[in-house]
């Protein structure tokens, strides 16, 4: 498991996204898979590689009983303090989205992975425990970004901070 980069975007990320969203996530990205995940009220949900839980703290507030998994400790520190000012009944675990030995088989009805899966190292691995982890009739809703915007074997972010104020993400490959 790699969180190379993440670990030193995560005070950007986190300020960014916030609690609702940056305005790509409000305006483009969350809309549609919201409207694909439909009405979470009453349902076991896991929201796989949540970072800071925006979208993990919206799903309870609709009613979902909700778990949420990221293999960012310091961004899981943001959530784990958000629900410890505003108690919504989150679950939060550090672990790597292919190696999820602390949920039960088929506990979830509905398995959510927004703008995440195509950073996660062991792509295939974690779809394997999203199937392992879905109940009979559980559903799994993801959001990519698409190919084109991604280097060949890329995993993690190269991070460049030029002077004055100015820092750069790139994907990095290698």
């Amino acid at each position: 498991m790699s969180t190379f980069g993440w670990d030193q975007m995560t005070e950007w990320w986190d300020k960014n996204l916030g609690d609702e969203g940056d305005l790509w996530h409000r305006t483009l990205i969350d809309p549609p898979l919201l409207h694909l995940v439909g009405e979470v009220s009453g349902l076991h949900l896991l929201d796989l590689a949540c970072g800071n839980g925006y979208l993990s703290r919206r799903f309870a507030r609709q009613g979902a009983i909700v778990t949420s998994v990221d293999a960012n400790v310091p961004l899981i520190e943001r959530a784990r303090a958000r629900e410890a000012q505003e108690p919504l009944g989150i679950t939060y675990h550090v672990a790597d989205a292919a190696h999820l030995d602390m949920l039960a088989d088929g506990a979830f009805d509905l398995v959510v992975c927004n703008m995440a899966l195509m950073d996660i190292e062991n792509a295939a691995g974690a779809i394997q425990e999203v199937a392992r982890v879905l109940g009979p009739k559980g559903r799994f809703v993801a959001s990519l970004s698409h190919p084109c915007f991604d280097k060949v074997d890329t995993s993690g972010w190269e991070i460049e901070h030029i002077y004055p104020h100015t820092t750069i993400w790139r994907k990095m490959s290698h």
